[in-house]
């Protein structure tokens, strides 16, 4: 049987009908849900220079566009309340990395080294693929909602930079609301969006309860790296972004 269209409003009502409750559903059915993913923020890099900064919710059976949200103006800000440094080798055509490490520190069952900074595969322009992982709130609509962002290698440059103007500063990073946009970039046949960043002033009070109560809620989710961190174009091959 075809899959129909779905209305998330008709099911609410039903369920209430019924005598559901929809959040506790939702609730106990995300205990029991594995591979937790929050939604991602995602680049499409176009070879005429348009890239565009989305929102990717992931699959689901709603019929509508709705999983891919792209940001008006290719600009983004948000409080960035957790960020680790991640790192995967891939092997041609695999659904999982070779490799793959969270500051450094290999996991999985069997590291081709003891420590990244060690190993010939983690040298600047190797195949080993370095990624500046981001976890903030965003602003959306009135409410306030968890992403993760996955910088690319050539944006992670830009990352320790404000990092670095952020200590200069005596600030923290937790306490800025950091703006993230696009800017395209060229080399050799290659054509992709680079990520510039900088701030747009001071977390309020209520975002920065909010950040701190994220970081505990979200702990999980940090310990572990998902194929998805490494699913944007050029993750795996040898172009630059």
């Amino acid at each position: 049987m075809e899959n129909q269209m779905i209305v998330p409003d008709e099911i609410k009502q039903a369920l209430s009908v019924a005598g559901w409750d929809l959040c506790q559903e939702l609730e106990e059915l995300q205990k029991e849900s594995t591979g937790f993913e929050l939604p991602r923020v995602r680049i499409e890099h176009k070879d005429n220079g348009k890239h565009r900064l989305y929102i990717d919710h992931g699959e689901s059976y709603l019929d509508d566009d709705s999983q891919e949200v792209y940001i008006k103006g290719n600009r983004l800000s948000g409080v960035v309340f957790a960020e680790q440094g991640i790192r995967a080798l891939w092997q041609e055509g695999a659904e999982v990395p070779l490799c793959s490490a969270i500051d450094d520190q290999p996991i999985g069952l069997e590291p081709l080294a003891g420590d990244c900074k060690k190993c010939q595969h983690g040298l600047i322009g190797n195949a080993c693929k370095p990624k500046a992982r981001l976890f903030m709130l965003v602003e959306q609509d009135g409410e306030v909602k968890p992403l993760v962002f996955a910088l690319s290698p050539t944006s992670i440059s830009r990352w320790a930079a404000h990092k670095k103007k952020l200590a200069r500063s005596g600030l923290p990073v937790v306490a800025m609301s950091t703006t993230f946009e696009l800017e395209d970039a060229k080399k050799g046949t290659y054509r992709w969006a680079k990520v510039k960043i900088g701030i747009e002033g001071i977390a309020s009070k209520e975002m920065l309860l909010l950040a701190k109560q994220a970081r505990t809620e979200f702990e999980e989710v940090t310990k572990l790296i998902s194929s998805n961190d490494f699913s944007d174009p050029g993750d795996v091959s040898v172009e630059p972004f």
